[in-house]
């Protein structure tokens, strides 16, 4: 039985020093319909340098000679099996096949934003979140998102602005997203006759509905209630809050 513990700590360890990927492999290959490529890299421990494993000490030249010899048995004994051999710990990580990055869609219309309300198989409840998409082959991040509205909501943008690229988890996924911000005029809103679906809800009108535009005050209120869960919606949100916030700043000067 692995000892999932010791793992973890031999893996932190190799990370504060020389953490060594002998290889790489794929270990599931998605199809049109999986969208994600399973890899496997096989890591190992290198050589403590400077005797710091684990923090244990800080520099070999301040020890005494007592320590030293304890510092080298450290260094050959970090990570390795009762044969001495250095141990290869395997870390899966999955990437977008064709590694295209995906968009966020933060689509604004008269200071309201667009919100989906979704079934999340993984989460087993339906989650409250920005529209999101993986990007297709050859497309570029704003389109990706101009795509996705569209898709979602019926609506098509008038602009857009790359605002950051982001990870959704630097421990699994290789592949980074744009948080991108989509203008919405009310023409294109009558155009998709969202208005007349009941679509456009304030915070009062969420039951049932599957498309919402919020005011910021009314997205901080489902947040401080536990109502929206999604990390990536979180993380773009406060993208988006902190751009704006910059760029009212530079208005006011």
């Amino acid at each position: 039985m692995t000892d999932v513990n010791g793992t973890v700590a031999a893996i932190r360890t190799g990370l504060e020093s020389n953490l060594i990927v002998h290889d790489e492999q794929v270990v599931f290959q998605g199809d049109d319909e999986a969208h994600f490529t399973v890899i496997q890299a096989n890591v190992s421990l290198g050589n403590v340098e400077d005797g710091n494993a684990a923090g244990l000490i800080d520099t070999k030249s301040e020890l005494d000679e007592e320590a030293k010899l304890d510092a080298e048995s450290v260094e050959s004994d970090v990570d390795r099996d009762a044969e001495g051999k250095r141990r290869v710990h395997p870390i899966f990580f999955a990437q977008v096949n064709g590694g295209q990055p995906g968009a966020v869609c933060i689509a604004v219309h008269d200071g309201r934003l667009l919100l989906a309300r979704h079934w999340r198989i993984a989460t087993d409840s339906f989650e409250w979140e920005f529209p999101r998409s993986m990007g297709a082959p050859g497309e570029v991040s704003g389109a990706t998102a101009e795509r996705e509205l569209e898709t979602e909501a019926g609506v098509k943008a008038t602009s857009r602005r790359l605002l950051q690229m982001m990870h959704a988890d630097t421990c699994k996924l290789r592949d980074s997203i744009a948080v991108v911000e989509l203008a919405v005029d009310s023409e294109s809103l009558d155009e998709a006759g969202v208005l007349a679906d009941g679509s456009l809800a304030g915070l009062d009108d969420l039951d049932g509905a599957t498309l919402a535009w919020l005011t910021p005050e009314e997205i901080d209120t489902m947040i401080a209630e536990g109502n929206i869960m999604d990390g990536i919606t979180l993380a773009s949100y406060l993208i988006w809050k902190t751009r704006r916030e910059a760029d009212e700043a530079v208005e006011e000067e």
